[in-house]
């Protein structure tokens, strides 16, 4: 059965579409899709425990809604059966839960429940079901938050803007996080280039503190919350047929500067086999944490595959001793895609 939790987000996002439309009976489903995902890993290193598991057994739900004549929205859910995170974590990295609402031609479109920041990489790279990850959990604290959006293009920019709780599925003594991007490409010969600007303005937001782990799973009784403001840059370069993408973040937690640098290479062999090789670093009131990670993926066929990753990670604090950790995950994974006919 879905969550109450799952469930609320999108059940407001329905009764707003409800309350938008003249008549609701005859709303129905043009497309139905359901995408299932197995995500299974062997990781291990130090000081993480070696261990084998399901970190990720979920199907995805994509719901395309009419009025008979036109398409008014699509909701998206994502129904986790297994995953072996908890709290904060979980949170982070699961689930989507929203409704995406037209609003007319060449309106901006609605977004309404649980869904990805929009801030950085973050609008447009999916990290979700990725072995290595971009520092999204040191830049804002959150991936998830639940709130409200609008989406949509003016010339040659797309841009977002949502108002959110600002602590993911919970919201800490009134806080809120506003958010606004704007992204356009670029073509050079034969390179595409993908520039984006953000920002964001947040009250009670977490903080994680600095310490050696990409994720800061396990660590919830070391959040705190501070009133944020960010700006980044961000951008997506096909260079011939690799891929460099980079993002360069500053801003400040209740007035202490922070400021860090993502970067990403990627290069394919074929289409079944590609490398990957990243380093980050962030920079805040307590230390700095930096990691780099090499990654090489083999296809399988179109809809499974293999990963092999490898992360260290550093961190340092004023007048302490450093810290590190060795990662490395083999994961395996598995997608279906099911469309019935309506």
């Amino acid at each position: 059965m879905m969550s109450r939790r799952l469930c609320s987000p999108v059940a407001l996002a329905l009764l707003c579409l409800a309350a938008t439309q003249p008549a609701w009976a005859e709303l129905g489903l043009s497309a139905v899709q359901a995408l299932p995902r197995l995500d299974l890993r062997l990781t291990g290193g130090d000081p993480m425990a070696d261990g084998l598991r399901i970190m990720e057994l979920q199907t995805g739900l994509v719901l395309s809604v009419t009025d008979g004549e036109t398409e008014l929205a699509t909701v998206s859910l994502e129904l986790n059966a297994e995953t072996p995170m908890a709290g904060r974590a979980r949170q982070m990295h699961f689930s989507n839960a929203y409704a995406l609402i037209n609003t007319g031609v060449g309106s901006p479109k609605l977004k309404l429940g649980q869904f990805v920041v929009p801030f950085g990489t973050l609008a447009e790279y999916d990290t979700h079901g990725l072995v290595l990850q971009t520092p999204y959990a040191q830049t804002l604290g959150i991936r998830l938050d639940r709130g409200i959006g609008l989406e949509g293009t003016s010339g040659d920019w797309d841009y977002w803007l949502t108002a959110t709780s600002g602590d993911g599925r919970h919201r800490h003594e009134g806080g809120y996080a506003v958010t606004a991007r704007a992204a356009r490409d670029y073509e050079f010969g034969d390179d595409f280039l993908r520039v984006g600007i953000s920002g964001l303005v947040g009250r009670q937001m977490p903080v994680f503190h600095t310490n050696a782990m990409s994720l800061p799973m396990g660590m919830d009784d070391m959040v705190m919350h501070h009133d944020k403001w960010r700006v980044g840059l961000d951008f997506d370069w096909l260079r011939e047929i690799d891929n460099i993408r980079a993002e360069l973040v500053f801003g400040s937690d209740d007035g202490d500067f922070v400021d860090g640098q993502w970067l990403s290479y990627n290069h394919p062999f074929s289409y079944g086999e590609d490398v990957t090789v990243q380093a980050d670093r962030w920079r805040q009131h307590d230390g700095e944490s930096r990691g780099l990670g090499a990654q090489y993926h083999r296809r399988i066929d179109d809809w499974s595959g293999v990963r092999v990753a490898y992360e260290k990670r550093w961190a340092s604090h004023p007048g302490l001793p450093g810290t590190d950790s060795d990662t490395w995950t083999i994961q395996y994974y598995r997608d279906w895609a099911w469309t019935p006919n309506l």
